[in-house]
Parts: structure tokens; sequence; C-alpha cells
């Protein structure tokens, strides 16, 4: 049962993603003072180049979670975790860093903490899934 509630809180976290890339396809407006500009980027990129590099970061953290979560859930091998979870809190986390007006400040503090949980449970304690049971 844990890891049913592990793999809904990573594939819930890997689906909030799309809200920046619904704000930047203009469906949605998820902050309304972000204009899909980057702090980092968009001055030596300009606004289409930073934009697509998001839209790229969101997509890849999305595909990364909902992977992870399948891991979790026992539906994708084992051996696939520690790398999925790495690269997806990475690329999560750099989006947070280069566009941190994406998303509204709960949602952003709530992904900081999915990222570096997931991070200190792999990286620092060597969590796996199989040791609740997957």
């Amino acid at each position: 049962m844990l890891n049913v509630v592990i793999a809904i809180v990573l594939l819930a976290h890997g689906i909030g993603h799309s809200l920046g890339l619904l704000q930047l396809s203009n469906v949605a407006t998820v902050n309304p003072a972000w204009r899909g500009d980057s702090w980092l980027l968009t001055g030596p990129f300009g606004p289409t180049l930073t934009q697509a590099m998001g839209a790229s970061i969101w997509i890849v953290a999305i595909v990364g979670f909902a992977a992870l979560a399948a891991v979790v859930v026992g539906w994708l091998p084992g051996s696939w975790f520690t790398p999925l979870a790495v690269i997806s809190s990475a690329v999560s986390l750099a989006g947070i860093l280069l566009f941190p007006m994406a998303f509204p400040m709960t949602s952003t503090v709530g992904a900081l903490v999915v990222d570096v949980l997931l991070l200190a449970a792999t990286l620092w304690f060597r969590w796996l899934p199989r040791e609740i049971g997957v």
C-alpha cells in the first residue's frame, strides 16, 4: 500500500510540471506575473529559445516522474529507480531554479520539498522501492 501512495505522489509531482507547459502554450494562466521568461536564460538566448528550454525541462520531468511512479509500483524494472530519481529530481530542480516564477509559490515550495526528499532518500539513504515490498 505504501508503494501506491509513493507512486501517486511521484505521479502527481510529475503532472504538476504540466502547469508550466499550459502557461507557455496560453492554455491556462498559472501565474499571471510569469511570461515564460527566465532570470538567467532570457537575456542570452531570447524568449523563444528560453521557452523551448523550459518546455523541454517540464516534459523531461513529467515523463521521468511518471516512469518513476511506474517503477515504484513494479511496472518497470527496479534497476531504473536510482537513475530516474536522480535525473528527474535534478531536472525539476533546474526548472525551479531557472524559472522560479513559473508556478505559484506554494507549488514551487512543494516541488522543491519532493525533489529534495527524493534525492536525499535515493543518494543519502540509498532507498530503493523493493524495500517497501515492490
